[in-house]
């Protein structure tokens, strides 16, 4: 569930701002409004954590064991200087080596000259050009240029002419611009730039092993940040400050009894219509299993919009059993969560909601591909009875009609979670006239579940039934009439007459979402269909002596990634049927932001 928020204005002497940021934070209730930080101070904190970033981003691309080390403030940016200072002349390295290489490139096939000997010469009144061109076109140099032949490769010449510098060549001739050194001279300076290349990235493998240490100076340092950004921010007039921002409604009390102890002015209210609050999403320990998705995707309802997290749960778990589809695979995940399960608890770690929400997942693929005989895409003669005898006869992989009834069975869930959308929305909309448009949208989502069956699995078996029709002109009258609904039914009918091309597209698209969830038999399908081919491919080969380690890294190889497909089809597909079907029919956006009260971030 949304926790209950509640507006806070804070009201304190504003040579006391500092203390009150700091019993504020300490209370670590209060989600502070954003300011735009000010001042020499505030300047030079964001500088400082720039640089500590920026440090940190370049310590990440080496690894090295931790020290442990612990870093004051100043030393951990004394250490982000000199890892800045040390990536600086690595880029400085980096640029001598790729010029000497270009330029090693360029005069390379003249081989060994001096390129001083050639402006002594010059000096002494005998200027030498070096030049090539196509062996042929010699015979079409000018009578009066001199000349002497260097060598010759691959039909063209190497020429050394005799001519001053303002001396327009022939076209044909490719004058070579004299290097600063001679080739050797560059191939060594190339190889001393290598060298001390190598010797500083080994210094910044050094100082990686204090990233942890410097990641904790960072924390300090954003905390610190903070703070100044809200001490030189918070709005002020003359000696009074003060600060805004939301407190969930059970822990007022305990900010009214803060205040009156520290001696602030307080004033808490409702939220205004106009006004968004945080969010700050409550739930007991088995939903919140499902909060790492939804952290990962960076979702965040609006606070006026549903908490979705046990739908989201229940749902997604279903749609994560049916996409992998076999119990071989949810065994070999379930194997590996208890693992780590045991591992956390050994070393007193505890379980995290990930790990228990991948023991949710897996154990719903066990079942799921218990009732559907599906072990690692074995063919039935070559599964144990008794696993036989687990499966559920009209879904067993082994029938003919299968594939029918998945089919059916995704439509009733997309029907059964879309409706659960529309009943919410009733109950939400209720009394106002608005909640009828929600009935209309419900018998809509019925309709065209019986529609989707007609024409997508059978027309044969599944003829539209008389009352199916019903439901759907009928729910789109009712939609049409109630839907825009605000002040009256001449104006709702008004409102969607001017938008009926898209209240007619959005009654075809109930369709649409409906179809929709045949995805997880498509996506189940073609996981069985490579597990069935990984394993004809290997199952020769095993039968053959010196051939069997290439049958058993064909079964390693086919099926992991197989399991890693289906691990993004969880992504694409078991997530977009909650975050985009579901929610739309809940006319939920994930317009909100995460409630963020200001508190203690690090240790004192």
């Amino acid at each position: 569930m949304i926790a209950a928020m509640k507006r806070a204005f804070v009201v304190v002497v504003d040579r006391e701002k500092r203390e009150a940021l700091k019993n504020l934070r300490k209370l670590g209730l209060v989600h502070l409004e954003s300011v735009r930080g000010q001042g020499e101070a505030f300047e030079e904190l964001a500088a400082r954590k720039r640089e500590l970033d920026e440090a940190l981003a370049i310590l990440s691309e080496y690894k090295r064991a931790q020290t442990g080390e612990k870093l004051g403030l100043r030393a951990g940016i004394d250490l982000a200087n000199d890892i800045l200072a040390t990536a600086g002349r690595i880029r400085e390295r980096h640029e001598e080596i790729a010029s000497l290489s270009k330029e090693i490139e360029r005069i390379s096939t003249w081989g060994e000259f001096d390129p001083e000997c050639l402006r002594d010469l010059a000096e002494r009144g005998l200027p030498i050009r070096l030049a090539e061109l196509p062996a042929k076109k010699l015979a079409s140099l000018p009578a009066d240029l001199d000349y002497l032949r260097l060598s010759e490769k691959k039909g063209r010449i190497k020429l050394a002419l005799l001519a001053a510098g303002d001396r327009e060549l022939p076209v044909d001739l490719v004058e070579l611009r004299a290097p600063e050194k001679s080739l050797s001279l560059l191939q060594a300076d190339l190889s001393v730039a290598v060298d001390a290349l190598a010797g500083l990235k080994g210094l910044l493998l050094q100082k990686a092993a204090k990233r942890t240490a410097l990641k904790k100076v960072l924390s300090r340092m954003e905390r610190d940040l903070v703070f100044e950004t809200l001490r030189s921010g918070i709005g002020s007039e003359t000696a009074v400050a003060w600060l805004a921002g939301w407190v969930p409604a059970k822990d007022e009390k305990q900010l009214v009894e803060a205040a009156a102890k520290a001696g602030w002015a307080l004033l808490i209210d409702e939220p205004q219509d106009d006004e968004l609050p945080p969010t700050k999403v409550e739930n007991n320990a088995v939903v919140r299993m499902i909060h790492p998705v939804l952290d990962f995707l960076g979702t965040v309802p609006n606070y006026r919009e549903f908490d979705i997290s046990l739908w989201f749960l229940l749902f997604f778990g279903l749609f994560f059993a049916m996409i992998f589809g076999d119990a071989g695979y949810g065994t070999l995940m379930l194997a590996c969560c208890l693992f780590f399960m045991v591992k956390g608890l050994i070393k007193r770690k505890g379980v995290g909601d990930g790990l228990k929400l991948f023991l949710y997942l897996s154990g719903l693929t066990v079942a799921w591909g218990t009732i559907t005989g599906s072990w690692f895409s074995l063919l039935p003669e070559n599964l144990p009875g008794f696993l036989k005898s687990l499966a559920i006869e009209p879904i067993a992989s082994w029938n003919p009609d299968a594939s029918d009834n998945i089919k059916v069975l995704c439509f009733i869930l997309g029907g059964v979670q879309l409706s659960i959308a529309h009943i919410k929305n009733i109950f939400r909309d209720f009394p106002k006239p608005k909640f009828l448009g929600q009935v209309g949208a419900l018998a809509l989502v019925l309709g065209m579940y019986f529609m989707a069956l007609n024409l997508v699995v059978s027309a044969d078996k599944y003829p539209i039934p008389q009352f199916g029709l019903y439901l759907i002109l009928g729910g789109f009258t009712v939609n049409f009439i109630f839907g825009s609904w605000e002040t009256g039914p001449i104006q709702a009918i008004l409102d969607s007459l001017k938008n009926f091309i898209s209240i007619f597209l959005g009654t075809v698209s109930f369709f649409a979402d409906i179809v929709s969830y045949i995805r997880l038999w498509a996506v189940g399908l073609a996981g069985v269909a490579i597990s069935q081919t990984v394993n004809g491919m290997a199952s020769g080969l095993l039968r053959i002596p010196l051939a069997f380690i290439a049958g058993v890294l064909i079964l390693f190889l086919g099926h992991g990634l197989n399991l890693m497909m289906g691990a993004l089809s969880v992504v694409v597909h078991g997530v977009r049927l909650n975050i985009l079907e579901f929610s739309t029919h809940m006319n939920m956006e994930w317009s909100g932001y995460r409630y963020e009260p200001f508190k203690e971030t690090v240790d004192e």
